[in-house]
């Protein structure tokens, strides 16, 4: 039996629309697809303040932020279209 955790995250969903048509990550950032799944510029700044908090080195902060629009991309091809 898997722990309890890891039910409860494998059936929560990271993604959720906003009324603006943009997406946002559990995480906090909130891409645009009108503009090429690039991120607002205020949670650009607010994910990578969050991200150096907690030590992340910029590489790797701009790696999850590309990741990120990736995911978002395809969570709204597969669930939306």
């Amino acid at each position: 039996m898997l722990p309890l955790q890891l039910i409860y995250y494998g059936a929560m969903n990271s993604w959720y629309i906003l009324p603006n048509g943009n997406i946002k990550h559990i995480d906090g950032l909130e891409l645009q697809p009108e503009q090429d799944w690039f991120p607002t510029p205020e949670s650009m700044q607010a994910f990578t303040d969050a991200m150096r908090a907690r030590g992340q080195a910029d590489a790797l902060i701009i790696k999850r932020m590309m990741d990120l629009a990736v995911e978002g991309e395809d969570w709204v091809r597969e669930n939306l279209i």
